[in-house]
């Protein structure tokens, strides 16, 4: 089962924002921010891809979600310069 709340808190940590920040950018609370991290509230795809653009951490939900390693997806965004990082996380899907 993909954990969403780790993705989201992966994706935060990756720009070393705080709740706050992340729930500044995406106008919403901080508690909202806690309780999705916490998998205490249900976080649609629109708002978790809008989460992973804000923090350009496309690679790290694409990284969790099919459970392949970071390395990889890099590799995998270097090998199809073309191709947004969105494009691809859409073709898998």
């Amino acid at each position: 089962m993909i954990n969403v709340g780790e993705i989201i808190r992966s994706c935060r940590k990756k720009v070393n924002w705080s709740q706050e920040q992340l729930a500044f950018e995406m106008n919403m609370t901080q508690s909202t921010i806690s309780r999705m991290e916490k998998n205490k509230v249900a976080c649609d795809v629109n708002t978790l891809m809008d989460i992973a653009h804000k923090t350009n951490a496309p690679d790290v939900v694409m990284s969790m979600m099919f459970s392949i390693d970071m390395s990889v997806v890099a590799q995998l965004f270097q090998a199809i310069p073309m191709v947004s990082s969105w494009g691809i996380f859409l073709w898998f899907m």
